[in-house]
């Protein structure tokens, strides 16, 4: 009798198991893999060129999946600023493409991201990269405040000035007389706040 009741309690107990198992463990249906997409739920995506770029990544992990900004990332590969894009933030970018390179430097880029121009190269990357989130609305805000232009002052000491154009585009200025048309705003990033624009922007102490 003893050996009896000893089975029908384990009996017992492993039903049991079993029933709280299956309540715990979702069935292999729609709500499954709802399931499976929360857990791998990715941030806002905006297309940049037909590339997606993840407000869940970093600078860096963005513009490598690019095909328009492969000079971008090399110049800052060769200058050791992944860490900076790739850091806590927030930072803002102004990011040419690879039009832009070849505009400005030509057959020169390859002498640019040589170690004995790495000094050079550091200044006029870090003058594209601003700390803080620097948004449209943000951007608009600042040239009405100023009378007609807002100064940033970028990572590499020298001061970028932006204002409204006729159509209302916002235009960075550099020290060099140069400008650059912002061609796409807010490109969200993990770290900050990344917007496309025209052309390469050089401070006047490196100038080439």
């Amino acid at each position: 009798m003893d050996n009896m009741k000893s089975l029908i309690a384990l009996l017992t107990l492993l039903f049991c198991t079993c029933m709280v198992h299956a309540q715990n463990t979702a069935p292999r249906g729609s709500s499954y893999q709802d399931t499976v997409r929360s857990n791998t739920a990715t941030g806002k995506i905006t297309l940049v060129n037909g590339t997606p770029m993840n407000s869940a990544m970093d600078f860096v992990e963005n513009l490598t999946l690019s095909k328009t900004n492969s000079l971008l990332v090399e110049a800052l590969r060769a200058a050791s600023l992944v860490g900076t894009l790739k850091s806590r933030g927030p930072l803002t970018l102004f990011a040419p493409n690879d039009s832009a390179f070849k505009a400005k430097f030509g057959s020169r880029l390859d002498t640019l991201i040589k170690p004995s121009h790495k000094y050079e190269l550091i200044n006029i990357l870090s003058y594209h990269m601003v700390s803080g989130e620097y948004n449209a609305k943000k951007l608009t805000k600042e040239i009405k405040d100023g009378h007609g232009e807002a100064a940033l002052l970028t990572l590499s000491g020298s001061k970028l000035i932006a204002r409204l154009d006729d159509n209302r585009n916002i235009v960075l200025y550099d020290e060099t007389g140069g400008h650059s048309v912002i061609s796409k705003f807010d490109i969200e990033q993990s770290n900050g706040l990344m917007h496309l624009t025209t052309q390469v922007l050089i401070p006047k102490d490196k100038a080439l």
